[in-house]
């Protein structure tokens, strides 16, 4: 993704963590585990490993930025996990944070 691209896209993306996670979270998560949930409408074949090297790194970055996490290394989230999951209905990604 062009530079550009991938800083418009980090910035919507931050305004959703803020708008829907930061009134909820009360400090800063030393260590935690993080999973992403993506619901998507059909039930195609998909690589895990693209969702975390591309669009997922904008939401660990936001959660970075709103400090939510203290950092998005491998010593405070490990590696993070994605399920895929469908649902015609309703398309949506639900990210969960544990601290540990």
């Amino acid at each position: 993704m062009h530079w550009a691209k991938r800083r418009s896209y980090k910035n919507d993306i931050s305004w959703l963590v803020m708008r829907g996670i930061v009134k909820r979270i009360k400090s800063k998560y030393k260590k935690a585990k993080i999973v992403f949930n993506i619901y998507f409408k059909t039930n195609r074949k998909r690589d895990v490993q693209n969702y975390l090297g591309g669009g997922l790194i904008a939401w660990l970055d936001a959660l970075v930025d709103h400090n939510i996490i203290a950092d998005d290394s491998n010593d405070v989230i490990g590696q993070p996990i994605v399920n895929f999951h469908v649902d015609k209905n309703n398309p949506r990604t639900e990210i969960t944070i544990e601290g540990r």
